[in-house]
């Protein structure tokens, strides 16, 4: 049985890079709960925004906006260093 406690959430998150003088939306406005004991499985194309919602969910990157949650804590709006909280939770991802 699957636990119903929310560890994670992304409401509407967007992350952005400047390259040159085009803006390239690598997330656009993404939404994801995982749940305590889920096993996730992200798949899509190149250059789709996998490796960019890993780099967020893992506490690598933050979101150009939007909001990213762990046990509740919003972590988009602590900071850069929020990033480092995540790294220190019990919370596994493997990116190939």
């Amino acid at each position: 049985m699957m636990n119903d406690k929310v560890v994670m959430k992304l409401n509407q998150v967007t992350r952005s890079f400047i390259m040159g003088e085009v803006i390239v939306e690598a997330l656009k406005e993404t939404s994801l709960e995982v749940y305590q004991g889920e096993l996730l499985v992200i798949l899509g194309p190149s250059g789709s925004g996998k490796s960019t919602l890993l780099n967020i969910v893992g506490g690598m990157d933050l979101p150009s906006s939007g909001e990213l949650f762990f046990n509740g804590e919003n972590l988009s709006q602590a900071g850069d260093t929020s990033c480092l909280k995540i790294t220190k939770k019990p919370v596994g991802y493997q990116p190939t």
